[in-house]
């Protein structure tokens, strides 16, 4: 597995903060002001909605990593905590 990132903590950001035409994508969140969201090579995501790596789960190709979003089976993002609003994004691929 093969992770691609520059380590570079990014400020999550609220749904009150996201350009009207992005917030319709998310129209599931309730908090408007719960800092959860990142734009990560032109892209939004929800952090929260991310599937959480466990070992127990068998990713232990994604250590230190705390949440996945599979675009294919074979990539997608990857995310880790850092603080309270903040986050590490990067890529992964088979």
């Amino acid at each position: 597995m093969n992770i691609i990132t520059n380590n570079h903590q990014r400020q999550m950001a609220c749904l009150a903060e996201l350009p009207d035409n992005v917030r319709a994508d998310f129209d599931y969140v309730e908090d408007e002001f719960d800092a959860r969201f990142v734009r990560y090579l032109g892209c939004w995501y929800d952090v929260y909605d991310s599937q959480n790596i466990t070992r127990e789960l068998g990713f232990d190709q994604f250590k230190g990593w705390d949440g996945i979003v599979s675009d294919t089976y074979f990539s997608g993002v990857v995310f880790r905590l850092v603080g309270d609003d903040e986050v590490i994004v990067g890529r992964y691929f088979a």
